[in-house]
């Protein structure tokens, strides 16, 4: 039985980021651009809804942290566990370790990323899929990326687990975003620019 239920799930459950040609997916709240709803397909930053992925049957590089379990590729694979409590803080895990000097907090970045909700556990847009890093000034995201990417560096990929309060809140750019919705992200530093 375990056998089959492993073989359903990824065919039931895995999705992929939407390829919406955004120019600029994330944002802060107040000028948050809409993120349109597009059908998943199976291809970059997979996202898998069900219990993590157990230590023995994970690769090597797979890691979780409060319920959400990333595993590094070309593209990472985030899997999300069912029914987690929302995020009370944001919560930071170094996936990848970079190199050179770390972000201050005020620089212009460039970076990829993708991103999920942990109720919806849907992928909600991905510069991955979208086939290239985005730029923006750390002080012009949302708020719960202003505190989890200071000390990043370049080549670096970090889980940020963020609560709604320090996310979207209650306005998301998109319906498939809950109002107040815990969001995991995976991000990855490109380039740092003063």
């Amino acid at each position: 039985m375990r056998r089959i239920l492993l073989a359903v799930i990824p065919v039931v459950l895995l999705a992929a980021c939407s390829s919406s040609d955004l120019g600029e997916p994330i944002a802060n709240s107040t000028n948050a651009p809409a993120i349109s709803s597009s059908s998943y397909v199976t291809s970059d930053c997979a996202v898998v809804g069900g219990a993590p992925t157990s230590a023995a049957s994970a690769p090597a590089q797979g890691m979780t942290l409060d319920g959400v379990t990333v595993e590094l590729g070309e593209t990472p694979t985030i899997t999300v566990a069912p029914a987690l409590a929302p995020a009370t803080e944001v919560v930071t895990k170094t996936l990848k370790a970079g190199k050179g000097a770390p972000i201050k907090g005020t620089e212009t970045l460039t970076f990829n990323y993708c991103g999920v909700g942990l109720v919806t556990q849907k992928q909600f847009d991905s510069s991955w899929a979208n086939g290239a890093p985005i730029t923006y000034g750390l002080d012009s995201l949302i708020p719960g990326w202003g505190v989890g990417m200071p000390g990043m560096k370049i080549g670096e990929q970090r889980l940020l687990i963020l609560p709604g309060s320090q996310s979207y809140g209650p306005n998301p750019p998109t319906p498939d975003i809950l109002p107040d919705e815990s969001l995991a992200f995976v991000v990855q530093l490109v380039s740092i620019q003063n």
